[in-house]
């Protein structure tokens, strides 16, 4: 870690030129995400001066190492990933914005970026902090209301919506700059089947003997969910968050409205939207939730779709009418099932006992405790009542 404070400082030292903070204090403090990052060590900084207001800085710094690289290929690319989003896609989404004139309160709210480092071992991500602002994390122990999930479905609708402006604008630049980071399921396959079998094999000791055979049957092929994720990667319309959840999402209440910010962008990629609905809806929201607000929140996000694409002049109908969308929520309802398998011991799992990875990914399967268990039970009796399972 001291060599890494010592690349960030020096990373540091540069920013506070840039921005004439020429006789600047650096204070650099360490921090944990309780169990909710896996692959960066995390630090909110303060570029003091006097006579100047503070500068509140977040930075990641990586820390894979070499065996988790080698194994996971695409992990050694999640810093690429997001710097790009910062450096290009955030400029391009920008001038989008500009260009359509759309009023700032209806824009997605992106942190300010201060740049990268991508050197293999040492790279750096710059942000301004947004605790600083009065953002916190959302409690991954606890589950979401229909105020949140809402508020974070009107922030994912504007994301998407951006990526299809985009496209619609410049196919051909839209293609090169996510050429840079398309997933092959393919090529990760075997990691992606050890993965669910073991997640599949814990999830099953809280079950009854009906549900837990339910679910053993359905799972017997591995290979179903992983052609499932494939044709959603296959997907060339849309650009995805790929782990829009909770944890990576900033909340603050302002003027008795929440506001919501989406972060770590280090799984973008092509996709359906209908995955980072299932991402969102499996990681954060209980069985009663999805009972009382799930198709609510499914016409709420093709709602919000339809007006942030209206305001970047682009029609809905042409690119995705409302018949495509309700065909892939039933195509891809499934998803939604792997999803709340393999993400709900990881959600749960409490800063003491969370994992390391070191190696395949594996390593981040921990035996469920009570609340994932009790969170499993919930996505499998939906499963059931919606005639899947």
């Amino acid at each position: 870690m001291a060599e890494a404070v010592e690349q960030l400082q020096i990373f540091l030292q540069n920013i506070a030129k840039k921005e004439n903070y020429l006789l600047s204090k650096i204070d650099i403090k360490p921090i944990s995400s309780g169990g909710a990052n896996y692959t960066a060590d995390l630090y909110l900084i303060t570029i003091s001066e006097p006579l100047k207001p503070d500068i509140h800085i977040f930075a990641k710094t990586a820390n894979l190492n070499e065996d988790a690289r080698k194994t996971n290929e695409f992990l050694s690319r999640v810093y690429e990933i997001e710097a790009l989003f910062y450096s290009e896609f955030a400029v391009n989404f920008e001038r989008l914005y500009n260009k359509c004139q759309v009023p700032i309160e209806n824009r997605l709210y992106i942190p300010k970026y201060y740049g990268h480092l991508l050197v293999p071992y040492q790279e750096i991500l710059v942000l301004e902090n947004l605790e600083a602002k009065g953002y916190n994390s959302f409690d991954r122990m606890k589950t979401f209301n229909w105020d949140y999930a809402s508020t974070a479905v009107t922030q994912l609708a504007k994301f998407h919506a951006l990526g299809l402006a985009l496209r619609d604008e410049n196919p051909h630049e839209f293609t090169r700059l996510v050429s840079n980071f398309q997933f092959d399921v393919s090529e990760n396959r075997e990691m992606m089947n050890s993965f669910l079998k073991l997640a599949v094999k814990n999830a099953c000791e809280g079950l009854k003997s009906d549900h837990k055979e339910r679910l053993q049957k359905y799972f017997a092929s591995p290979e179903n969910i992983a052609t499932l994720i494939t044709t959603m990667t296959k997907d060339q319309i849309f650009l995805v968050h790929g782990d829009f959840r909770p944890s990576n999402l900033m909340h603050r209440r302002r003027n008795g409205k929440l506001e919501i910010v989406p972060i770590d962008y280090q799984t973008l990629r092509r996709g359906n939207p209908v995955g980072d609905l299932m991402h969102l809806v499996f990681s954060g929201s209980d069985e009663e939730f999805r009972r009382l607000h799930y198709q609510r929140l499914m016409d709420h996000y093709f709602t919000q779709l339809t007006l942030a694409l209206q305001q970047l002049n682009v029609d809905v109908e042409k690119i995705y009418p409302r018949e495509s969308f309700d065909a892939d929520l039933i195509k891809f309802r499934p998803v939604g099932l792997y999803m709340g398998i393999i993400m709900a011991g990881l959600v749960t799992v409490t800063s003491e006992e969370a994992p390391k990875l070191d190696g395949d990914l594996t390593t981040l399967q921990t035996k469920p405790n009570q609340l994932a268990l009790e969170r499993i039970n919930g996505v499998v009796k939906d499963y059931v009542r919606w005639g899947v399972l």
